[in-house]
């Protein structure tokens, strides 16, 4: 109910009223963040427990209060009204039973006004459960068939959305964001839902947008959306889930208590959630959908913390996040999830200009760490896979963690994108295709499985295509700077060389890295000079100089610019230099059309054996 109107309907009484014992009884009403007093909602659920017991107390009020109570509308047409928003499956049958009629000595209209709405939630409740499932509710225009279960949606797919801080505190923003994260994973478990990706929902946060809208966006047909609000020492959540093909709200509840409360909140609430969409859980099931991986309160907020600064993505904020995990590990030396956190932020540091020969030897340790702790976790084992395929060239190994990993979680979407990159490098490019559409199918709004869709098209020398994919992913998500990214290596690839110059110009800028923006200003000077060759003299000049003063520049992407040059012993020299650092670029050495100048010297095939790249 998302009025005063709608709530004094449900209660059979005045507006004015419901207001006053709002007040002066606590009646459990809720607010929306900037909406002003007049912009409430309450849970009729709660409701209920509410006026569980105070029969006595309501009836003196009337006996002694002078408002004439009695509703405007007509009473019969109100409840009615109401009774789609009424989320009765938070309600157990148990509750039908207590809501018995008031004392016979309340007056005829007062006796209407509080046993209509009742005995239409009681009805509610008799209709919507069976004893064989408590949470199910029947329609005629949805399935009959043994698959249809609990919800009776086509439950197959379910997306968080941002939860709300009411209180608009940005340091308490890693907190509702965290929420949510947690959910998502947490919910993950439930068998046979997809539940969409961080990156999917988050496009949401902060956004007015139609429920209907987002889940046809979304492929979901639940949506999970709530409220949280800090005050002190303690935190109050508000959950709800909406059926999205007609707008309506299905369950709600509220959880409060001690921010050192936190854990065992989350628990509960991923638990009643877990049940509402899947009421046949195993206990196994419950297990592991509420399972936190600590119980001390600092450790999962630090944890929190580092997850908000992980996914900002940008070097500063994953050495942020690492420390952040360093810290919960400190105070509970068992913490998979944050071992498994520094795995992940170790593993893609080596594209922020950092030495993969410092990050990758850390990302190992930590995510053999993690499993060690939780065999039954799968991400670890995804950020071996790369890891193994990428650093050590263990290319079986890698492949056989990309595997594991998709076995324990086969919808994890970031596992499959993963596996599809590295296969795409070693030209197993159908392979590799069916493997990013396949984490496309997962998470259909990711912009980074997209951009990677993209970069494995023009890989497998499907320039246009990729082109095509990379062009609408900067129209639908104009502020993602590496679709541009994307976009330079394409044209690149085809020799488009001022498109090819101008995408790296805009991605220099919308990442803001130096480093990237030195890139692209020398290649666009060089080019504007001398044409293409000279571009490519001048950014060379950029690497180099920035290697001899201490910083780091890829190797392998020096060699790859020299033989795009033609300058073949260069090439070789670089390419040396980039298998004594073990540059992980080094896997895609047989794919990438620069080096079709190279390929016929013996010295090529003796860094493929070395190297262990299997013959294309």
């Amino acid at each position: 109910m998302d009025s005063w109107k709608e709530i004094a309907s449900f209660l059979g009484r005045a507006e004015r009223t419901v207001k006053r014992w709002e007040t002066e009884r606590g009646l459990p009403v809720h607010r929306l963040p900037g909406g002003g007093r007049s912009a409430v909602f309450a849970y009729a659920n709660e409701l209920v427990d509410w006026l569980k017991g105070r029969s006595d107390e309501l009836d003196a009020d009337d006996s002694s209060s002078a408002e004439v109570d009695e509703p405007k509308t007509d009473l019969a047409r109100a409840t009615v009204q109401s009774a789609p928003k009424v989320p009765v499956v938070t309600l157990a049958p148990a509750i039908a039973a207590e809501t018995t009629p008031p004392p016979t000595n309340w007056p005829p209209a007062r006796l209407a006004a509080w046993t209509v709405p009742l005995l239409l939630v009681a009805a509610l409740i008799l209709t919507f459960t069976s004893a064989r499932h408590p949470f199910r509710f029947k329609s005629q225009s949805q399935p009959t068939n043994a698959q249809a279960k609990d919800l009776y949606l086509p439950a197959d797919s379910v997306a968080v959305l941002p939860f709300t801080n009411v209180n608009g505190d940005l340091d308490a923003d890693y907190l509702s964001d965290g929420i949510t994260e947690s959910l998502i994973g947490e919910l993950a478990h439930i068998p046979q839902l997809k539940v969409r990706s961080r990156d999917s929902v988050f496009r949401y946060k902060g956004k007015d947008v139609d429920i209907q809208t987002i889940g046809t966006s979304l492929g979901a047909s639940v949506l999970v959306s709530g409220r949280m609000m800090r005050k002190g020492n303690t935190i109050e959540i508000s959950t709800e889930i909406t059926n999205t093909r007609d707008n309506t709200e299905i369950w709600g509840h509220r959880y409060s208590g001690k921010t050192s409360d936190l854990i065992s909140l989350q628990q509960q609430m991923a638990g009643d959630i877990a049940e509402k969409l899947r009421s046949s859980l195993t206990s196994a099931d419950k297990l592991q959908i509420t399972r936190q991986g600590t119980q001390d309160s600092e450790a999962y907020s630090l944890y929190l913390k580092g997850r908000y600064a992980w996914n900002k993505r940008t070097r500063a904020d994953l050495e942020t996040a690492i420390s952040y995990f360093n810290q919960a590990i400190a105070r509970d030396h068992g913490y998979a999830l944050a071992y498994s956190g520094i795995a992940e932020a170790y593993s893609v540091l080596h594209f922020f200009d950092v030495n993969p020969g410092e990050t990758f030897p850390k990302s190992n340790a930590a995510a053999r760490r993690a499993l060690e702790l939780d065999p039954t976790m799968a991400r670890p084992h995804a950020v071996l896979g790369n890891s193994e395929m990428e650093y050590d060239w263990d290319f079986a190994g890698g492949e056989s963690e990309f595997k594991k990993a998709i076995e324990l979680d086969p919808s994890d979407a970031t596992a499959h994108q993963w596996y599809g990159e590295k296969l795409s490098l070693l030209g197993r490019h159908q392979e590799a295709i069916a493997e990013i559409n396949r984490a496309h199918e997962l998470d259909p709004l990711s912009p980074v499985i997209t951009r990677v869709l993209g970069g494995v098209l023009a890989e497998a020398g499907q320039y246009d295509q990729g082109i095509a994919v990379c062009k609408q992913l900067t129209q639908d998500s104009p502020s993602f700077a590496i679709a541009h990214d994307c976009l330079f290596y394409a044209y690149w690839y085809k020799r488009m060389y001022p498109q090819a110059i101008e995408e790296w110009s805009t991605y220099g800028r919308m990442i803001g890295v130096a480093a990237n923006m030195e890139n692209a200003a020398a290649l666009e000077h060089g080019f504007r000079a001398g044409g293409w060759p000279q571009g490519l003299t001048e950014v060379i000049a950029v690497h180099e100089n920035r290697r001899k003063n201490g910083g780091y520049a890829s190797p392998f992407e020096i060699a790859r610019f020299y033989a795009d040059r033609r300058d073949k012993e260069k090439a070789f020299e670089w390419l040396d230099i980039a298998y004594r650092e073990r540059d992980s670029l080094l896997i895609g050495l047989n794919i990438y059309p620069q080096f079709s100048s190279v390929r016929s010297d013996p010295r090529f095939a003796v860094l493929e054996t070395k190297i262990g790249l299997p013959k294309n």
